[in-house]
């Protein structure tokens, strides 16, 4: 999948559309979780499994088993690029439709294929004016930076304690059961927290969600995300935003614990690119 602004208009597609895409099963694992994640409408069938082992390397393994209901076509679709990519494809359909300001720089906290997908997708979708990164592993920030400069983007490790003032958009993806971001952001950030998924982690300080406009990928982020746990105020599900809703607070914060759904929506675009009789990769 080349583009993310045409993944994203999948996604756009598929939320308002709907489909069967039942809340997913998380099951512990020794370090760990497993994650079995089914969907459904009325061209594909589809179900990925989930390992995630923060301790690990890599910390994440997906598979991706999908069938074309019309020939009963069966596709094994590569699962940790395809989360990567759908990932990065809704926070950049979310911020263009949610973010206050639509041109700036870009920060990203986790900078591992999650956090590079979101440059990636982000530098497709605005302008960007530099990008800054912070992360624990050397190499990883190293590869991000430079990834970032390939795309012709002026880029540096962001070392300082406050975000700067000309960063509008933001991005957390790490699996980190404590906040990894100050308490404050600067007005008008738009905020993609997509690292947690358990309601036992939080990337975001309880400080910054309580002064934050809210925002969920679906409603099964209320039930999941450790950010959202006892928040009393609306949080408006991307589903809603698209047909108007809002939100109301000093910046975005826009939480993704992710869905089926989105994997409904990248299979597709990603069947469809495929020449007619080829298998997928």
């Amino acid at each position: 999948m080349r583009s993310y602004l045409a993944l994203a208009e999948a996604i756009r597609e598929a939320l308002l559309k709907g489909a069967e895409a039942p809340r997913r099963q998380v099951l512990a694992l020794p370090g760990g979780s497993f994650l079995v994640m089914p969907a459904a409408d009325e061209a594909l069938a589809l179900c990925k499994l989930v390992t995630v082992e923060p301790h690990k390397t890599p910390a994440v393994q997906a598979e991706v088993w999908v069938k074309r209901l019309a020939d009963g076509a069966v596709f094994h679709l590569p699962g940790e690029a395809l989360t990567r990519a759908r990932t990065a494809a809704l926070s950049l359909l979310a911020a263009r439709l949610l973010a206050p300001r639509q041109e700036g720089a870009l920060l990203v906290v986790g900078p591992g294929a999650v956090g590079e997908a979101h440059l990636e997708a982000f530098h497709e979708g605005f302008s960007l004016t530099r990008v800054l990164v912070r992360g624990r592993g050397r190499e990883r920030v190293e590869a991000f930076l430079a990834r970032a400069r390939a795309l012709g983007l002026p880029a540096e490790e962001w070392e300082g304690e406050e975000v700067p003032e000309d960063v509008a958009f933001l991005v957390t993806a790490t699996p980190s059961p404590t906040p990894v971001l100050p308490g404050r952001v600067p007005e008008g950030v738009f905020l993609a927290a997509v690292g947690s998924f358990r309601p036992d982690m939080r990337e975001v300080p309880e400080a910054l969600v309580r002064e934050a406009a809210l925002y969920c990928d679906t409603e099964d982020a209320l039930l999941e995300a450790g950010e959202l746990q006892g928040v009393e105020r609306p949080v408006v599900p991307l589903r809603e935003a698209l047909l108007g809703r809002r939100s109301e607070g000093r910046f975005v914060l826009f939480k993704s614990v992710g869905h089926a759904l989105f994997d409904l929506a990248a299979a597709r675009v990603l069947l469809a690119s495929l020449p007619e009789g080829r298998q997928a990769p």
